[in-house]
């Protein structure tokens, strides 16, 4: 019983740990920046709601979030899309063949992104991709589908293939049999997968600051940038930005929370 509380009093500190300095973003937002800078931690002496609003129109808040949500949806929707087919074909392949190739995909995760992103923006300039949210989606779709195969193939090993046997008997090609069937059982790490690719290409910046120079074409987190110049810093107004940015993906992810569960439920029986 002793050992039940302690561990509950520890889960809940951790909890206000790691929730005070969110609590603490959302009381500063509501400061001007001077009353911040002299006390962080003080509650606002008065309430100003117009921050969001200011930064609402200095950010041009409606296009940006919908630049972050085309480039979000059409990029991990690609990569999930590619990224399962991809593993169905490695999962069913000869086991040799198999295994080299994901030796191949797994070395291309193992190497950083700082190495490539010189090549890779100049490879997009000659292709007339900079500046466009398809050639920034082609990257995304070329850089996370790696390691998205790679949790497919895991989860692909495990469902029988008597399952495909039984709809190519019953007139099923091998499209219909991967859509139909195999693709319905693999939710759960669907759904795992969709949301760590969510999270990782909405809080982008450095690919998306490289591809990305347009005003019209940028996302939440390039529009937030502006507030952490080199001479003038709007601590006040950057909390709102940031605020305003996580605000999207925290909804979705409170949406998608049992689906996640159900993904690392499954993964962790079936390992």
């Amino acid at each position: 019983m002793l050992r039940k509380w302690i561990s509950e009093l520890a889960a809940v500190g951790l909890a206000v740990l790691f929730l005070l300095p969110i609590v603490f973003a959302v009381i500063n937002s509501f400061k001007s920046n001077g009353e911040m800078l002299s006390s962080f931690v003080a509650w606002p002496e008065i309430w100003r709601p117009e921050n969001y609003v200011k930064v609402w129109h200095d950010m041009n808040y409606p296009r940006a979030l919908g630049n972050t949500v085309i480039v979000t949806a059409f990029g991990v929707g690609l990569t999930l899309l590619i990224s399962a087919m991809a593993a169905y074909r490695l999962a069913r392949m000869h086991a040799v063949r198999g295994f080299w190739l994901m030796i191949f995909l797994t070395i291309s995760m193992m190497v950083p992104f700082q190495t490539i992103m010189i090549p890779l923006v100049k490879l997009a300039s000659i292709f007339n991709m900079t500046n466009s949210r398809i050639g920034l989606i082609v990257m995304i779709v070329a850089l996370f589908s790696p390691f998205t195969i790679f949790l497919y193939r895991g989860f692909m090993l495990e469902l029988p293939k008597e399952l495909e046997e039984a709809s190519r008997i019953d007139g099923a090609n091998i499209y219909q049999s991967f859509f139909q069937v195999i693709l319905p059982l693999m939710m759960p790490v669907t759904a795992t997968a969709a949301v760590l690719n969510i999270l990782w290409v909405w809080n982008d910046f450095i690919l998306s600051f490289l591809m990305l120079q347009k005003e019209e074409v940028m996302t939440l987190q390039l529009t937030v940038y502006r507030y952490f110049g080199t001479y003038s810093q709007e601590w006040n107004l950057a909390l709102v930005s940031l605020i305003l940015a996580a605000i999207p993906v925290l909804i979705l992810y409170l949406l998608l929370q049992k689906y996640i569960i159900k993904g690392v439920s499954a993964g962790a029986v079936k390992g």
